[in-house]
């Protein structure tokens, strides 16, 4: 491997990344907290969930893979893409599902985002899905033009504004699938799966084609010292195959989620009919002498 390039075990301290994964958290930590005090409960899958988001977007930004995809690999630079529009704000959405925000956001914040209010009334009104898909698909496609990726590669302020874009997409379009909003007024399940197919189908436009073309697309990477023993298309090919792979995970992960979602919501339904259909009980007798 050649001298000049990162080591897989050199990570930064970029104070950016840094400073903001630490203050989401502590203002996570405290909605969790409060959560727990109001109900008791303890929230384990969503801290669990949260905490995960947090840990791969430092991976994606701190970790030797920023570093290696900027200039080196291909593979590394495109699962740095997957983790920040896909993986992280899957699992970050996942952490602040019902009944988390219900009970852990302060009584200011849930009067915004109850249907009545005008942010509620954005994030639960028809139009608000497609535009969140529209905007994450052409996040995916416009920063996959390699004229555009090869620029942002080389550009720090470029590349900080692509991971933004990235990453607010992907967080819109899986509060969509998830649908972590509190209150009433929740999306139908299957129209959040269809979003949630739409867009595996969007980024397969982005990966099927590094994974079998027969000629690398960006000179960036095609033209970048094979420092790790791995040629230019080589990398391409596992660059698309593996972000192939990881959408098909994610949306395999996602559908099994959303479903059971669908069946507990069936459940509690028939719950709600069969309690409405049973006859009311005749009280039983009061006994004044309280004698049994």
């Amino acid at each position: 491997m050649s001298s000049a390039a990162p080591g897989w075990g050199e990570w930064s301290i970029d104070p950016g990344p840094i400073i903001a994964i630490v203050l989401t958290g502590a203002a996570y930590i405290a909605c969790y907290r409060r959560a727990h005090r109001r109900t008791g409960r303890r929230y384990a899958a969503h801290l669990l969930a949260f905490t995960s988001g947090l840990g791969l977007i430092a991976v994606a930004l701190l970790s030797p893979l920023d570093s290696i995809g900027d200039r080196w690999l291909l593979s590394a630079h495109t699962l740095q893409h997957v983790l920040l529009a896909d993986v992280a704000p899957a699992l970050l959405v996942l952490g602040v599902r019902p009944p988390l925000l219900a009970h852990g956001l302060p009584p200011e914040l849930l009067r915004a985002l109850s249907p009545r209010a005008r942010i509620g009334r954005v994030l639960r009104s028809q139009w608000f899905a497609p535009v969140a898909l529209g905007f994450w698909v052409a996040t995916q496609w416009a920063w996959s033009i390699p004229v555009v990726f090869d620029t942002a590669a080389a550009h720090p302020l470029l590349h900080t504004i692509e991971h933004l874009c990235l990453l607010g997409s992907g967080v819109l379009l899986w509060t969509v699938v998830v649908d972590p909003l509190p209150g009433q007024g929740r999306r139908a399940v299957w129209g959040r799966l269809g979003y949630l197919g739409a867009s595996r189908a969007a980024a397969a436009v982005v990966c099927l084609p590094l994974t079998w073309l027969d000629h690398t697309l960006y000179s960036r990477y095609a033209d970048a010292p094979r420092a790790y023993g791995i040629s230019a298309l080589t990398d391409q090919h596992i660059g698309g195959a593996g972000m192939c792979l990881i959408e098909f995970l994610v949306f395999g992960v996602a559908f099994i989620i959303v479903f059971l979602d669908l069946l507990g919501r069936e459940e509690q339904g028939t719950r709600v009919t069969e309690r409405a259909s049973q006859p009311d009980l005749p009280k039983p007798a009061r006994n004044p002498l309280n004698v049994s």
